[in-house]
């Protein structure tokens, strides 16, 4: 017996191959992933003021929205931001396609994103479970390059800042009197029947 065929330690590495990271073609693990999903979103979030700047929909001297906002969009303003939404929806389509590639699991999966309610679970499921370590039928595990795992650590840590932050607010401002409990709302809401 070969020890090379026995041991994954002395198996030889896989050939690079180029891979796209915008392709559907190819697999994302956890931490780029998310690396991929924050960056994709903080250029859509500039794209999408600049041309809200760009067209005049907000004014940053007044502070103030169009207020013919109706007719904007139903101009070719409109059509930019459709073209936008068209491009935010393939490149979402492309980063879930290429997580569940990670999983082994067939693209065609993300239409269950579009469902409400176990969109969240199917998210969830994105980001907690764990990609297969071995090559599968989509090819090789892809290793995260570093600004993918800074960028995928910083979004990780201001979630849970944030979602603690919040947690705090409510508290005090439930203990200040400020927001009702919810015994407090049910015990007001059936007094009247």
């Amino acid at each position: 017996m070969n020890p090379q065929e026995s041991s994954p330690f002395f198996s030889r590495n896989p050939p690079p191959t180029p891979d796209n990271p915008l392709s559907f073609n190819g697999r994302f693990g956890r931490l780029s992933f998310i690396g991929w999903y924050t960056f994709f979103h903080i250029v859509m979030f500039f794209v999408g003021f600049g041309l809200t700047l760009f067209t005049g929909v907000i004014n940053l001297t007044s502070l103030n929205v169009d207020s013919q906002l109706l007719q904007t969009f139903a101009s070719a303003t409109g059509l930019s931001y459709t073209l936008l939404l068209l491009v935010y929806l393939y490149f979402s389509m492309v980063l879930i396609s290429r997580r569940l590639h990670d999983l082994n699991k067939s693209g065609w999966w993300m239409l269950l994103f579009f469902i409400p309610v176990l969109n969240v679970l199917f998210i969830l499921y994105l980001l907690f479970a764990a990609g297969n370590t071995h090559p599968n039928q989509y090819g090789w595990p892809r290793p995260s390059a570093v600004w993918e795992k800074i960028l995928a650590w910083l979004m990780i840590i201001l979630t849970v800042l944030s979602i603690l932050a919040t947690g705090s607010l409510v508290s005090f401002m439930m203990g200040s009197g400020q927001i009702e409990t919810p015994q407090e709302v049910i015990q007001k809401g059936t007094a009247y029947f």
